[in-house]
């Protein structure tokens, strides 16, 4: 019973929580992008290490932070049109953050990460909107059929392996051939009726984190938001490992969240999602 009072006291200070987790995915992050740009980080980390070894107890900056941050920036600068969504999603987080720990204010804190959450998940209904590939189910059942969606569940079903399989030989004899003389092949499906299954699923996406954009706007605290946003990062989950990216929603949602078995929740997604990272499994 003590250890479930130090649970329930850890959960209670959501905001240090999140902020000790976002921490933690971020050092992983950075270390898997530490190779690139060498020449630069290298002295960043230098600095910044040695000025937190022996000064961390004499100046009230937060020097890990802002450490990582610039190693971020430095990232952007280099490849802004190669690194993900969730780079510039965690920059401003880490801004949020390195902001709050001046002013102190929990209300401004909160309320940049529920602008940037709404932002976030609301920019992604429209992108999916605006596309048609998406919205005609053609991205659904184009992934599926590659075995790139609910790997970990086809697995279990050989029979289904040996289609995904016969189609991904297709499809690399298809890229090698002249794309001048219009070949072209037909996909086989691992289920009956993909195509409109797809169609379905991609609609049920759009409605989804549309319906959780507009709950986060309107009702950050409540329950029931927070029951369908983890919903859909358990959906997107088992869809695909997007691992990076659902531990920052999962963290966003650890800062707004209230009810003590929804953070309990969100704590064990950001750690199976860093644990995902480490090991190099999922899209991080």
């Amino acid at each position: 019973m003590k250890y479930l009072t130090v649970i329930k006291d850890t959960l209670k200070d959501q905001i240090a929580l999140a902020s000790q987790l976002l921490l933690l995915v971020l050092a992983a992050y950075v270390f898997t992008m530490a190779e690139e740009h060498r020449r630069w980080k290298t002295p960043v980390l230098f600095i910044g290490l040695l000025s937190w070894f022996f000064l961390r107890h004499r100046i009230k900056h937060p020097i890990i932070w802002i450490t990582l941050f610039v190693l971020l920036a430095v990232d952007l600068y280099f490849k802004y049109f190669w690194v993900a969504n969730h780079h510039f999603m965690l920059i401003f987080m880490v801004l949020s953050v390195l902001i709050y720990s001046y002013h102190k204010r929990t209300d401004i804190l909160l309320k940049n990460i529920q602008i940037l959450l709404v932002i976030v998940v609301l920019t992604s209904v429209v992108q999916k909107l605006m596309s048609t590939q998406f919205m005609s189910g053609d991205f659904y059942y184009y992934m599926s059929n590659r075995g790139v969606l609910f790997r970990n569940f086809i697995n279990f079903f050989p029979e289904k392996l040996e289609i995904i399989k016969s189609n991904s030989k297709n499809l690399f004899d298809l890229h090698a051939t002249d794309p001048n003389i219009g070949e072209h092949i037909v996909l086989k499906n691992i289920l009956p009726n993909l195509g409109l299954i797809s169609v379905v699923f991609a609609w049920v996406t759009v409605v989804m984190e549309l319906v959780v954009a507009i709950a986060l706007l309107f009702k950050p605290r409540s329950v029931w938001t927070h029951l369908f946003f983890a919903a859909m990062i358990l959906g997107i989950l088992c869809t695909r490992f997007e691992t990076g990216f659902m531990a920052l929603l999962a963290i966003c949602g650890l800062y707004l969240c209230r009810n003590l078995y929804l953070q309990l929740l969100y704590v064990l997604i950001v750690i199976g999602c860093f644990i995902l990272i480490l090991t190099k499994l999922g899209f991080h």
